[in-house]
């Protein structure tokens, strides 16, 4: 999403009071009908379904509130997935009306949502095709990357991101297991690529890391 188009809606969702959600807690739930759009204010959520026998699927997207709430108002479907808070939130939302009203009077917001809303559709596909073929060792280093070319800083010529996924949910992500995940981070971090910094994860060369990701 454009810096433009973040700011109007940020314009438009803060004049609601923002909610505050505890790390922990479900937001949705399958089969709810969403009758609001949800813009996150601060903080991640991760996005999975329950297979059968009762394995948790995470979906490789950690600010998926807008999308899913959008999606689901504007198709008039019910919401297929489990959505929970992985850190504490403050979460605005504002009636499907409203939103709708809201978008429809600027053409080229509505043509930039539209664009937003696709390229985070193709990432998520472009994600999931690398956590599908890859080995693993190319699939921890992908969601790494993944995530902090998202949310990411650069700083001193390293990029930060101020918030650790646990690893037991990029297991979930990946289809491995929480002790793999755990060892090809080390591996990555023996290998120079990243180290930790309290709760920060820190990359020290992203376009290493990048070629690293490439399947």
């Amino acid at each position: 999403m454009n810096e433009k188009t973040k700011k109007q809606l940020v314009g438009f969702f803060e004049k609601n009071k923002a909610v505050k959600i505890k790390k922990g807690q479900i937001i949705l739930k399958p089969g709810e009908k969403i009758s609001n759009v949800l813009f996150e204010k601060s903080g991640y959520v991760r996005v999975y379904s329950v297979t059968k026998d009762g394995k948790e699927v995470t979906l490789p997207i950690l600010k998926a509130l807008f999308l899913i709430s959008l999606t689901n108002v504007l198709l008039n479907k019910e919401n297929k997935y489990f959505v929970q808070a992985i850190s504490p939130m403050e979460v605005w939302m504002t009636p499907e009306k409203e939103f709708i009203d809201f978008v429809k009077q600027d053409d080229d917001l509505y043509k930039n949502l539209v664009q937003s809303v696709l390229a985070d559709f193709l990432d998520l596909t472009n994600n999931l095709q690398k956590l599908i073929f890859g080995d693993a060792y190319t699939k921890v280093a992908s969601l790494i990357c993944s995530h902090l070319e998202k949310f990411g800083e650069l700083k001193d010529g390293e990029t930060v991101v101020d918030f650790k996924t646990p690893h037991r949910i990029l297991a979930s992500m990946t289809g491995l297991t929480r002790e793999t995940v755990t060892l090809q981070i080390l591996k990555l971090q023996k290998e120079g690529f990243l180290y930790n910094k309290g709760r920060k994860i820190v990359v020290k060369d992203m376009v290493k890391l990048s070629e690293i990701a490439k399947i």
